[in-house]
Protein backbone atom coordinates (compact mmCIF):
# COMPACT_ATOMS: atom_id res chain seq x y z
CA UNK A 1 0.00 0.00 0.00
CA UNK A 2 1.32 3.44 -0.97
CA UNK A 3 2.28 5.94 1.70
CA UNK A 4 -0.65 8.28 2.29
CA UNK A 5 -0.58 12.06 2.67
CA UNK A 6 -3.02 13.04 5.41
CA UNK A 7 -3.95 16.70 5.86
CA UNK A 8 -5.26 18.41 8.98
CA UNK A 9 -6.24 22.08 8.73
CA UNK A 10 -6.51 24.30 11.80
CA UNK A 11 -6.37 27.65 10.05
CA UNK A 12 -4.05 29.45 9.83
CA UNK A 13 -1.98 26.25 10.23
CA UNK A 14 -2.10 23.02 8.22
CA UNK A 15 -0.26 19.75 8.83
CA UNK A 16 0.61 17.27 6.08
CA UNK A 17 1.64 13.90 7.46
CA UNK A 18 3.07 10.95 5.57
CA UNK A 19 1.53 7.72 6.85
CA UNK A 20 2.39 4.12 6.05
CA UNK A 21 1.17 0.90 7.61
CA UNK A 22 4.78 -0.29 7.84
CA UNK A 23 6.06 2.80 9.65
CA UNK A 24 8.50 3.41 6.76
CA UNK A 25 7.25 6.19 4.51
CA UNK A 26 8.35 6.24 0.86
CA UNK A 27 7.55 8.39 -2.15
CA UNK A 28 5.95 6.23 -4.83
CA UNK A 29 4.28 7.49 -8.00
CA UNK A 30 0.96 7.33 -6.17
CA UNK A 31 2.29 9.28 -3.19
CA UNK A 32 3.78 11.98 -5.43
CA UNK A 33 0.45 12.40 -7.20
CA UNK A 34 -1.39 12.59 -3.87
CA UNK A 35 1.12 15.10 -2.51
CA UNK A 36 0.75 17.35 -5.57
CA UNK A 37 -3.03 17.27 -5.18
CA UNK A 38 -2.82 18.13 -1.46
CA UNK A 39 -0.46 21.01 -2.27
CA UNK A 40 -2.81 22.34 -4.95
CA UNK A 41 -5.79 22.09 -2.61
CA UNK A 42 -4.04 23.83 0.29
CA UNK A 43 -2.62 26.53 -1.99
CA UNK A 44 -6.21 27.54 -2.76
CA UNK A 45 -6.98 28.01 0.98
CA UNK A 46 -6.32 31.68 1.53
CA UNK A 47 -6.59 31.48 5.32
CA UNK A 48 -3.84 28.85 5.74
CA UNK A 49 -0.49 30.62 6.16
CA UNK A 50 1.88 27.92 7.45
CA UNK A 51 2.17 24.24 6.54
CA UNK A 52 4.04 21.68 8.64
CA UNK A 53 5.14 18.49 6.86
CA UNK A 54 6.11 15.46 8.94
CA UNK A 55 6.05 11.68 8.97
CA UNK A 56 4.44 9.05 11.14
CA UNK A 57 6.19 5.93 12.37
CA UNK A 58 9.97 5.56 12.19
CA UNK A 59 10.66 7.89 9.29
CA UNK A 60 10.04 11.32 7.88
CA UNK A 61 10.45 9.94 4.38
CA UNK A 62 12.92 7.12 3.74
CA UNK A 63 13.16 8.06 0.07
CA UNK A 64 11.62 7.09 -3.24
CA UNK A 65 10.03 3.70 -3.78
CA UNK A 66 13.04 1.54 -4.74
CA UNK A 67 10.85 -1.27 -6.11
CA UNK A 68 9.38 1.15 -8.63
CA UNK A 69 12.78 2.65 -9.44
CA UNK A 70 14.27 -0.78 -10.16
CA UNK A 71 11.85 -1.22 -13.07
CA UNK A 72 12.64 2.07 -14.83
CA UNK A 73 14.22 2.49 -18.25
CA UNK A 74 15.65 5.90 -19.25
CA UNK A 75 12.33 7.24 -20.58
CA UNK A 76 10.39 6.05 -17.53
CA UNK A 77 13.12 7.44 -15.25
CA UNK A 78 12.77 10.85 -16.91
CA UNK A 79 9.01 10.74 -16.32
CA UNK A 80 9.54 9.67 -12.68
CA UNK A 81 11.96 12.55 -12.15
CA UNK A 82 9.51 15.02 -13.65
CA UNK A 83 6.67 13.63 -11.54
CA UNK A 84 8.59 14.08 -8.29
CA UNK A 85 9.94 17.45 -9.34
CA UNK A 86 6.44 18.61 -10.21
CA UNK A 87 5.29 17.95 -6.65
CA UNK A 88 8.38 19.45 -5.01
CA UNK A 89 8.42 22.51 -7.27
CA UNK A 90 4.79 23.13 -6.28
CA UNK A 91 5.78 22.73 -2.63
CA UNK A 92 8.66 25.20 -2.98
CA UNK A 93 6.33 27.69 -4.65
CA UNK A 94 3.55 27.30 -2.08
CA UNK A 95 1.99 30.60 -0.97
CA UNK A 96 2.33 29.51 2.66
CA UNK A 97 5.50 29.22 4.72
CA UNK A 98 6.43 25.52 4.76
CA UNK A 99 8.22 23.80 7.64
CA UNK A 100 9.63 20.26 7.51
CA UNK A 101 9.48 18.55 10.90
CA UNK A 102 12.08 15.86 10.28
CA UNK A 103 11.15 13.30 12.92
CA UNK A 104 13.10 10.37 11.43
CA UNK A 105 15.11 9.36 8.36
CA UNK A 106 14.92 11.89 5.51
CA UNK A 107 16.88 10.19 2.77
CA UNK A 108 16.93 10.64 -0.99
CA UNK A 109 13.51 11.93 -1.96
CA UNK A 110 12.79 12.62 1.71
CA UNK A 111 15.80 14.92 1.93
CA UNK A 112 14.77 16.54 -1.36
CA UNK A 113 11.27 17.17 -0.03
CA UNK A 114 12.65 18.68 3.19
CA UNK A 115 14.91 20.97 1.16
CA UNK A 116 11.91 22.14 -0.90
CA UNK A 117 10.41 23.50 2.33
CA UNK A 118 11.24 26.98 3.57
CA UNK A 119 12.42 25.86 7.02
CA UNK A 120 13.56 22.57 8.58
CA UNK A 121 13.48 21.30 12.17
CA UNK A 122 15.27 17.98 12.77
CA UNK A 123 15.16 15.59 15.70
CA UNK A 124 18.16 13.89 17.28
CA UNK A 125 18.39 10.31 16.07
CA UNK A 126 17.22 11.20 12.56
CA UNK A 127 19.49 11.09 9.51
CA UNK A 128 19.33 13.27 6.42
CA UNK A 129 21.14 13.01 3.11
CA UNK A 130 21.21 11.92 -0.51
CA UNK A 131 22.46 8.29 -0.71
CA UNK A 132 21.49 7.75 -4.37
CA UNK A 133 25.05 7.04 -5.54
CA UNK A 134 25.05 3.87 -3.41
CA UNK A 135 22.33 2.69 -5.82
CA UNK A 136 24.22 3.74 -8.94
CA UNK A 137 21.98 6.75 -9.67
CA UNK A 138 21.96 10.49 -9.00
CA UNK A 139 19.35 12.49 -7.08
CA UNK A 140 16.44 13.15 -9.43
CA UNK A 141 14.08 15.46 -7.56
CA UNK A 142 16.18 18.60 -7.18
CA UNK A 143 18.77 17.26 -4.75
CA UNK A 144 21.85 18.26 -6.73
CA UNK A 145 20.48 21.79 -7.09
CA UNK A 146 18.89 22.58 -3.73
CA UNK A 147 21.61 21.02 -1.57
CA UNK A 148 24.35 23.10 -3.22
CA UNK A 149 22.30 26.25 -2.76
CA UNK A 150 21.67 25.49 0.91
CA UNK A 151 25.09 24.35 2.13
CA UNK A 152 27.53 25.32 -0.62
CA UNK A 153 28.96 23.47 -3.59
CA UNK A 154 31.89 21.77 -1.85
CA UNK A 155 29.90 20.27 1.01
CA UNK A 156 27.07 19.28 -1.33
CA UNK A 157 29.43 17.47 -3.69
CA UNK A 158 31.05 15.61 -0.80
CA UNK A 159 27.68 14.46 0.54
CA UNK A 160 26.40 13.39 -2.88
CA UNK A 161 29.62 11.77 -4.14
CA UNK A 162 30.09 9.73 -0.93
CA UNK A 163 26.40 9.26 0.01
CA UNK A 164 27.21 10.72 3.41
CA UNK A 165 24.24 11.31 5.68
CA UNK A 166 24.14 13.76 8.59
CA UNK A 167 22.67 13.66 12.07
CA UNK A 168 20.73 16.63 13.42
CA UNK A 169 23.72 18.43 14.94
CA UNK A 170 25.80 18.02 11.77
CA UNK A 171 22.91 19.20 9.61
CA UNK A 172 22.50 22.27 11.81
CA UNK A 173 26.23 23.03 11.68
CA UNK A 174 26.32 23.10 7.86
CA UNK A 175 23.05 25.02 7.52
CA UNK A 176 20.94 22.20 6.11
CA UNK A 177 18.40 22.56 8.94
CA UNK A 178 17.34 25.53 11.07
CA UNK A 179 16.97 23.72 14.39
CA UNK A 180 18.17 20.48 15.97
CA UNK A 181 15.85 19.31 18.75
CA UNK A 182 15.61 16.28 21.07
CA UNK A 183 14.14 13.05 19.75
CA UNK A 184 10.36 13.19 19.50
CA UNK A 185 10.19 16.98 19.62
CA UNK A 186 10.38 17.89 15.92
CA UNK A 187 6.60 18.33 15.46
CA UNK A 188 6.20 20.46 18.59
CA UNK A 189 9.26 22.54 17.71
CA UNK A 190 7.85 23.06 14.21
CA UNK A 191 4.57 24.25 15.72
CA UNK A 192 6.42 26.74 17.92
CA UNK A 193 8.32 28.00 14.88
CA UNK A 194 4.99 28.27 13.03
CA UNK A 195 3.57 30.29 15.94
CA UNK A 196 6.44 32.75 15.65
CA UNK A 197 5.94 33.11 11.89
CA UNK A 198 2.19 33.59 12.35
CA UNK A 199 2.83 36.45 14.79
CA UNK A 200 4.38 38.50 11.98
CA UNK A 201 2.58 40.54 9.31
CA UNK A 202 1.02 38.03 6.86
CA UNK A 203 1.57 40.17 3.78
CA UNK A 204 5.13 41.02 4.82
CA UNK A 205 6.03 37.35 5.31
CA UNK A 206 4.51 36.43 1.96
CA UNK A 207 6.39 39.19 0.14
CA UNK A 208 9.63 38.33 1.97
CA UNK A 209 9.36 34.71 0.82
CA UNK A 210 8.79 35.85 -2.75
CA UNK A 211 11.72 38.27 -2.63
CA UNK A 212 14.16 35.65 -1.34
CA UNK A 213 13.06 32.97 -3.80
CA UNK A 214 12.91 35.24 -6.85
CA UNK A 215 16.22 36.84 -5.92
CA UNK A 216 18.00 33.50 -5.72
CA UNK A 217 17.08 32.86 -9.36
CA UNK A 218 18.92 35.94 -10.60
CA UNK A 219 21.99 38.09 -9.94
CA UNK A 220 22.46 40.48 -7.02
CA UNK A 221 21.51 43.76 -8.77
CA UNK A 222 18.31 42.19 -10.11
CA UNK A 223 17.62 40.71 -6.69
CA UNK A 224 18.00 44.13 -5.05
CA UNK A 225 15.48 45.56 -7.52
CA UNK A 226 13.05 42.74 -6.68
CA UNK A 227 13.43 43.59 -2.99
CA UNK A 228 12.84 47.29 -3.68
CA UNK A 229 9.59 46.56 -5.50
CA UNK A 230 8.39 44.23 -2.74
CA UNK A 231 9.30 46.82 -0.11
CA UNK A 232 7.28 49.43 -2.00
CA UNK A 233 4.34 47.03 -2.35
CA UNK A 234 4.12 46.74 1.44
CA UNK A 235 3.21 50.42 1.66
CA UNK A 236 0.19 49.91 -0.56
CA UNK A 237 -1.26 47.47 1.96
CA UNK A 238 -2.99 48.39 5.28
CA UNK A 239 -0.70 45.98 7.13
CA UNK A 240 2.28 48.33 6.95
CA UNK A 241 0.30 51.22 8.43
CA UNK A 242 -0.94 48.99 11.26
CA UNK A 243 2.53 47.61 12.01
CA UNK A 244 4.24 51.01 12.02
CA UNK A 245 1.47 52.67 14.00
CA UNK A 246 1.46 49.87 16.57
CA UNK A 247 5.21 50.30 17.06
CA UNK A 248 4.82 54.05 17.63
CA UNK A 249 1.92 53.46 20.03
CA UNK A 250 3.89 50.78 21.88
CA UNK A 251 1.28 48.05 21.36
CA UNK A 252 1.06 44.75 19.54
CA UNK A 253 -0.21 45.02 15.96
CA UNK A 254 -3.61 43.60 15.06
CA UNK A 255 -3.21 41.86 11.71
CA UNK A 256 -6.26 41.44 9.50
Amino acid sequence: MATRVEVNVEAPLATLQFVSGTGVNVLSRETCLALKQRIDDLSAEGDVRVWILTGSGRTFLAGADIRQMAQLDPDAARDFSRLGNGALTALAAAPAVTIAAVNGAALGGGCELAMACDLRVMAEGARIGLPETTLGVVPGWGGTQRLARLIGVGRAKEMIFTSRTLDADEALAVGLVNQAVPSGEAPSAARELARRVLAMGPKAVSLAKQAVDLGLATDLPAGIEIETEHFAECFGHPEAKEGLTAFLEKRKPSWQ
